[in-house]
């Protein structure tokens, strides 16, 4: 399975990403993790996706890059959250500049009913790029959905 996030060339980016297959209840039930992982980007890239039953949740932990989303341009930067429904087309790329090249965190996710949460997190305001107050704490979370998808507990789904 190709990942849905990185282009998988490894000579574009550096990555540890984890691809999870949750069981057959939390695919019919439950929101759940597809993949998760980070990347640092070795020379600048673009990529391009459309029409995937997911939601992408990534912060932008160092240099800068662009969003692509729903007829809009996102300028990024370091600090930046990017949640978006992957059903629609975007793409994403880092900087022009060698030099400012990005560092993401990120995880795909889904289940039956993220449709309509997403939905809710729009009618409530919520954009598809946003600030908040507490960077490191959706790192932490991040870092602790790929630790517990890579281990062997049985209740991770």
């Amino acid at each position: 399975m190709d990942s849905l996030f990185s282009s998988n060339n490894s000579d574009i980016v550096s990555s540890a990403r984890l691809i999870y297959t949750p069981s057959p209840f939390a695919r019919s039930s439950l929101l759940h993790l597809q993949e998760t992982g980070t990347l640092q980007a070795l020379h600048p890239h673009k990529n391009e996706r459309s029409g995937l039953n997911s939601c992408l949740f990534f912060t932008v932990l160092s240099g800068s890059g662009k969003l692509s989303y729903n007829g809009k341009i996102y300028e990024l930067c370091q600090g930046d959250c990017v949640f978006i429904d992957c059903r629609k087309s975007y793409s994403h790329e880092t900087g022009a500049d060698s030099n400012d090249l990005w560092s993401l965190q990120w995880c795909h996710f889904y289940g039956p009913n993220m449709n309509a949460i997403y939905r809710k997190y729009q009618q409530r305001g919520g954009c598809p790029v946003f600030r908040t107050e507490h960077p490191k704490d959706y790192c932490n979370i991040l870092t602790e959905i790929y630790q517990i998808a890579g281990s062997a507990d049985y209740v991770r789904d």
